[in-house]
């Protein structure tokens, strides 16, 4: 699968897992994610991970990614999973899924 898109924009799923969900991780995320100028959404999944997709200039993603290793304050990260997906044209904020 070619995950190349014209814009020179790359997407990524991350699923985080360890103490991420009851810390504001979705509203750090978000926060972060917005002044990195990507799109996406992040959320709380039911067996206690986050997930967060996200796009936008490789160099803004990457730094997200950093980010999420280590998570806001009151979190502790295990472990980051990042996978590559392809770059969805039509998206235009990020927020989280409830």
């Amino acid at each position: 699968m070619n995950y190349d898109d014209t814009s020179g924009y790359i997407r990524v799923r991350a699923l985080i897992s360890g103490r991420v969900q009851h810390v504001g991780f979705r509203y750090w995320a978000c926060e972060h994610a917005e002044r990195l100028g990507l799109t996406g959404s992040v959320e709380n999944l039911p067996d206690g991970r986050v997930e967060a997709v996200f796009q936008g200039k490789p160099e803004c993603v990457n730094e997200m990614k950093e980010k999420l290793r280590r998570g806001p304050s009151m979190a502790i990260v295990k472990q980051v999973i990042f996978y590559r997906e392809r770059v969805k044209d039509d998206e235009t904020y990020f927020g989280p899924v409830y």
